[in-house]
């Protein structure tokens, strides 16, 4: 009895209390469980909140006349500066954190990297092809005010309103951009857990990877970490910026709600066609070119 006893108290034996939480550190770890909650939410459930909030929000803005305030001029500053130029923003922090994420992952390995960031180019190919065929199709498929000029510049030069339907670049470029990020982010689930593997030595054999490469990840997930972490800290506040954006372009009567939602149906065509049928099918052929986020020598995370 008294053996088991004894054997009991060494299996039960407590773990070390960690060290005491100093205010920075705390902060730290705040922000960062913030914007975690924030950006790593499953895509899938994004585009259902999105989709129901488009919908819902154009019918209730169609039922009931919202005040006008700054917010609801076109002409406000996040509007101008900042929703106009939203795929550029979205391609500075997105270039920043895949190019500092993946050169931890690919163990330094410059030409990973770079074909990592080749995701941002799909992305910029969507946005410029979508962007012209909203423009395109608004041009067309409308009809002029008044009686005698053809066509939408004809009919604005005579100084007449061209009524088109005009889909919604706005809810287009925002929710683009936002599926975009809540891809490429997602990686930072198991992030912690690469960390893990660096500081396992069995890790090399276990993944078959080169000593020197092994180091010079673990020395780039050392050195880097900080510079990600604020990176990460950045890439939410724009989440939010943008969410909060969607929500103005939505509220108010800019569009209609058809215009809106066929806006939606867009951006979401683009998020499947890149990160489920181009990436999706990338392990045949020429499609190789292309890799998924996460994908590294060190399968880290789950992939798809």
């Amino acid at each position: 009895m008294a053996t088991t006893r004894g054997s009991a108290k060494k299996t039960g034996e407590k773990k070390p209390v960690p060290p005491p939480t100093n205010v920075g550190d705390f902060i730290i770890v705040l922000v960062m469980t913030v914007c975690k909650k924030i950006l790593l939410v499953d895509t899938s459930v994004k585009i259902g909140l999105y989709f129901a909030g488009v919908v819902i929000g154009s019918v209730l803005a169609d039922m009931i006349q919202l005040p006008r305030t700054y917010l609801s001029s076109k002409d406000n500053f996040f509007n101008q500066y900042f929703v106009k130029l939203g795929w550029g923003w979205t391609l500075i922090i997105l270039t920043a954190f895949i190019t500092q994420t993946s050169y931890v992952y690919s163990l330094g390995k410059t030409n990973l990297v770079k074909v990592h960031l080749l995701r941002l180019c799909m992305g910029t190919f969507w946005w410029y092809t979508m962007v012209s065929l909203i423009n395109y199709i608004e041009s067309v498929v409308g009809v002029c005010s008044g009686k005698g000029p053809i066509g939408r510049d004809a009919c604005i030069k005579n100084g007449k309103s061209w009524l088109g339907f005009e889909i919604s670049g706005h809810v287009f470029l925002l929710i683009h951009n936002l599926l975009t990020i809540s891809e490429e982010v997602k990686i930072f689930k198991d992030w912690k857990k690469l960390g893990e593997m660096f500081e396992d030595p069995d890790c090399p054999t276990n993944k078959n990877i080169k000593m020197a490469d092994f180091l010079q990840g673990r020395k780039n997930y050392r050195v880097l970490g900080p510079y990600i972490n604020g990176t990460f800290v950045i890439v939410a506040v724009f989440m939010v910026l943008w969410e909060f954006m969607l929500i103005i372009s939505t509220i108010y009567r800019f569009h209609t709600t058809s215009q809106k939602v066929t806006a939606v149906f867009m951006a979401v065509a683009c998020w499947f066609g890149s990160y489920r049928l181009i990436l999706g099918y990338s392990k045949a052929g020429s499609l190789k070119l292309l890799q998924k986020p996460g994908e590294s020598p060190m399968k880290f995370t789950k992939i798809g």
